[in-house]
């Protein structure tokens, strides 16, 4: 869709089917975040119910997540192929199919089967929800509409593992997934209803053959990628099945470029990182989210060694970001689309920087006020990131390749997510005395090695704060583009 926005008026019929539209946008995401992280507290659950270890338990999670991370780039290929109203509307039916199928699973392995089937589904919806934004909406809603799916984000993960708590603990288990199942079939109706028919698609038997083979080595390598940094830890970095995964992931990785390169019609087209501006913005991407997931995976540690707090206290302090986020990413995406939102993603990446040297500087102080400025200043600083950083890396997408940058977009988060707490986790593990991991820690250890303990957090945290410098200078290198577009502001 193209308009003049600064001039045109825009009638209460398509200002309404736009909100339909954000909104279906929103419960995709939502939904999607929200069942990466509903099983959470149920897993102990899970496993007494079908008589199986925590290990075996846990694949209910990693089913899902490397399913939907391994497909992301496959469908935002058959989103520029086939239409995006189709693969919203397919992605909304699986993710359903895949939520039913869960919830009257008989045995374990089905239901990491049917977990398999939703984050296909979630892959499919999440990659053309947020690649609908820009080829729908006028570009004076943009990062409104971005704010919006920014704050569906925040509360499904959020929301997730507490409410996964409550359906298990006051229905059952099986609840957790069959409640998407009639807010799955109202969303098909909203997306059927609302968007626009696909046009413009050129007739299958003019079509390039599609690349399976490359689809293939894409879902091998991202999944077996995905794996080895999950479950490095657990199984160790040297163990045999984590250096295989990641020989597994080299080998097709590589031979995916290589196969992108000649084919007549690549997954991804490796033409779209000679954008610079794009590719600089996929990579403040990338290190932001190490930022942000190494973060949060290591600040309930340090409340609970350092600070003596009990778990539900832990729980009440890090809901500060959250409590904060929310309000600010609405206003956030709204303040995107009147000015360059390069602009405000170098603000909050230099707003990161601060808060986490900061804390790294502070933390070894009395109190719990070092841990709650940093909450306070983090979750200002992403919540003016994520929705201007979404905007300006689809704003970059080249014409009629919004598919392929939001599958980009989608799996550098993920990818992001996953380094960053291996960066963090190894950084604190490698600064504590020998013998000593995070997993080891007590309070009658860390009372005898508290000055060894503290520095390992402060070397995480200042590791922290590096990679938020970096991803500061390269908001900087990024959207020169988008500048232009908002050259009279």
């Amino acid at each position: 869709m193209t308009m003049d926005t600064s001039t045109a008026v825009i009638d209460p019929e398509e200002k309404r089917r736009f909100r339909w539209i954000v909104f279906s946008v929103a419960l995709a995401v939502f939904m999607v975040r929200l069942d990466g992280y509903i099983v959470v507290i149920s897993l102990p659950t899970l496993a007494r119910y079908f008589q199986v270890g925590t290990s075996e338990a846990s694949w209910v999670i990693l089913s899902y997540l490397l399913v939907m991370t391994g497909s992301t780039l496959i469908f935002g290929k058959l989103i520029d192929r086939v239409g995006l109203k189709k693969i919203f509307v397919w992605g909304y039916g699986l993710f359903t199919l895949g939520s039913l199928l869960c919830g009257l699973s008989p045995t374990i392995y089905l239901l990491d089967a049917a977990r398999c089937v939703q984050g296909i589904g979630g892959a499919m919806m999440i990659t053309s929800g947020m690649a609908s934004i820009p080829h729908y909406l006028p570009e004076n809603i943009v990062g409104w509409a971005f704010g919006i799916c920014s704050l569906a984000n925040s509360l499904g993960i959020m929301v997730g593992a507490p409410l996964g708590g409550l359906i298990t603990g006051f229905l059952s288990w099986h609840w957790i997934f069959l409640i998407n199942v009639p807010v799955g079939i109202l969303a098909i109706v909203i997306v059927k209803r609302n968007l626009p028919a696909d046009q413009n698609r050129p007739p299958l038997a003019e079509r390039q053959p599609f690349d399976v083979f490359g689809s293939i080595l894409s879902f091998v390598g991202l999944t077996a990628l995905v794996f080895a940094l999950s479950r490095g830890d657990d199984e160790g970095w040297q163990s045999g099945i984590i250096l295989t995964a990641f020989a597994i992931a080299g080998v097709s990785l590589l031979a995916f470029y290589l196969r992108e390169r000649t084919v007549r019609d690549p997954i991804l087209n490796l033409k779209i990182f000679r954008n610079r501006d794009f590719s600089f913005a996929v990579l403040t991407t990338l290190v932001a989210l190490m930022l942000l997931s190494g973060g949060n995976f290591l600040i309930p540690f340090y409340l609970e060694l350092i600070k003596g707090l009990r778990p539900e206290h832990v729980g009440a302090v890090v809901m500060i970001y959250s409590v904060v986020y929310m309000p600010i990413a609405p206003f956030a995406g709204r303040l995107s689309d009147r000015i360059n939102p390069r602009r405000l993603c170098t603000i909050a990446m230099f707003l990161a920087f601060v808060s986490c040297l900061v804390f790294a500087i502070t933390l070894p102080l009395p109190g719990l006020f070092p841990a709650v400025l940093y909450l306070v200043l983090l979750a200002v600083s992403y919540a003016l990131f994520f929705p201007a950083n979404n905007h300006l890396v689809m704003s970059l997408a080249p014409e009629g390749s919004q598919g392929t940058a939001s599958a980009i977009y989608t799996n550098t988060m993920n990818v992001g997510m996953v380094l960053g707490v291996c960066l963090f986790e190894g950084a604190f593990s490698q600064a504590l005395p020998a013998g000593l991991s995070t997993m080891s820690l007590t309070p009658e250890v860390i009372r005898t090695s508290l000055a060894s303990v503290v520095g390992s957090f402060q070397l995480a945290f200042f590791v922290g704060a590096f990679f938020s410098l970096l991803a500061f200078f390269l908001s900087i290198l990024s959207g020169r583009h988008a500048s232009a577009a908002h050259g009279n502001q």
